[in-house]
């Protein structure tokens, strides 16, 4: 028996007026200064109601670690709302699903945040999600990345009870996004959908969102990176990562996530850089597993990016975005990339996306990986 879960969606242009239907009036935002500083928090601000009493949390890491979670968790706590909102891309998102856990269920080690574990949640308040990026889908996962303290491991928590109760997929929300961002979030949610087509847990359910949302993102960022006031082409790329998100979430990602995560926790990378940069190597590497997914895709690229096999699609891509594809690319000397080989490839392997993989990998996969792109 399985299960296709997903939060109720508000998409299209002016879709954060929704908060005007809402009956909650206190309200926990947890963003960070990039969201403010662009006017985004405004944005949603202007759309409430003028009794609301907000508590503002403005200072969430680019990789929030377990102790920042928790030291929210007194204010939270202390404040009392009835709606938890995060507002920015999956850091903001991802640390808002965790804090609603500790509001919720402040007796709760974190560790426990499975699908094994009842949470027993939504005692108090309720969750809503709005990305400020169209790219990492955990608008619509279950799953929250959060790292540890001291040597920087990616935890991914995971438990049905994090979905939002709404996500807002507003084009409004990323209209303004930096080109650097607007192409390294779209190719990690180009990851997501390629990744769930192929993953053990695929599904017909999930092939669904993953084959629209390669075309949604292919078809239109590059007239979304040229003409950003294209609303139709921002909006359309910011479902289609909204749809990644989906597939991903019920089906699982595969080796490229899990090589781009310890890739991005030992050097700071990027999210969508760190899985980018492995993408086409892991399609090539399970092509023979996962030929007729991949055929499948690559028809959803449009003609002029499209070349004979999804790896070489895929490849092309990226070189048309200038996107990195060797690690000369990111600056990272030689000689740490060499030290810090065996703890990347543990840390891969430790991932659900290697398990999850349609092709089995071990140690010595994963270093081939790592020694790819150098």
């Amino acid at each position: 028996m399985w299960f296709f879960r997903s939060p109720s969606i508000v998409y299209g242009e002016d879709s954060i007026s929704f908060f005007n239907e809402l009956p909650q009036r206190r309200l926990v935002i947890v963003t960070d200064g990039n969201i403010i500083r662009a006017g985004l928090l405004q944005k949603i601000k202007n759309e409430l109601p003028s009794d609301s009493e907000i508590l503002i949390i403005d200072d969430v890491p680019i990789e929030p670690t377990i102790s920042y979670v928790l030291s929210l968790k007194g204010r939270i706590i202390d404040f009392n709302p009835d709606l938890i909102i995060g507002l920015g891309g999956g850091s903001c998102m991802d640390c808002a699903k965790v804090v609603f856990v500790t509001y919720e269920r402040p007796d709760i080690d974190l560790h426990d945040i499975t699908p094994l574990v009842n949470l027993d949640l939504r005692k108090k308040a309720r969750l809503i999600l709005i990305p400020t990026t169209s790219g990492t889908g955990s608008e619509c996962s279950w799953a929250a990345v959060i790292s540890d303290d001291d040597h920087g491991r990616k935890n991914e928590f995971a438990s049905p009870e994090i979905i939002a109760d709404f996500a807002i997929i507003d084009p409004a929300m990323v209209s303004s996004l930096p080109e650097p961002v607007r192409k390294s979030t779209a190719v990690d949610a180009l990851a997501h959908a390629i990744e769930a087509r192929s993953s053990t847990w695929k599904n017909s359910y999930s092939d669904i969102f993953s084959d629209k949302a390669v075309e949604l993102i292919s078809g239109n960022l590059f007239d979304a990176i040229s003409h950003p006031e294209n609303m139709e082409a921002v909006s359309n790329v910011h479902m289609g990562a909204s749809m990644a998100g989906l597939a991903f979430s019920n089906s699982q990602i595969t080796l490229a996530h899990s090589l781009g995560h310890s890739l991005g926790a030992h050097f700071k990378i990027p999210h969508g850089i760190s899985v980018g940069i492995f993408l086409p190597h892991v399609i090539r590497f399970n092509y023979a597993e996962s030929k007729g997914e991949y055929v499948a895709l690559n028809k959803k690229f449009p003609p002029n990016l499209r070349k004979r096999y999804l790896y070489l699609t895929v490849e092309n891509f990226l070189k048309v975005l200038s996107m990195p594809v060797k690690i000369s690319d990111l600056n990272i000397k030689k000689d740490e990339y060499e030290k810090k080989m065996d703890s990347m490839v543990s840390v891969a392997l430790e991932s659900t996306g290697t398990v999850l993989n349609p092709r089995d990998a071990g140690r010595a996969e994963l270093e081939m990986f790592l020694r790819e792109i150098e």
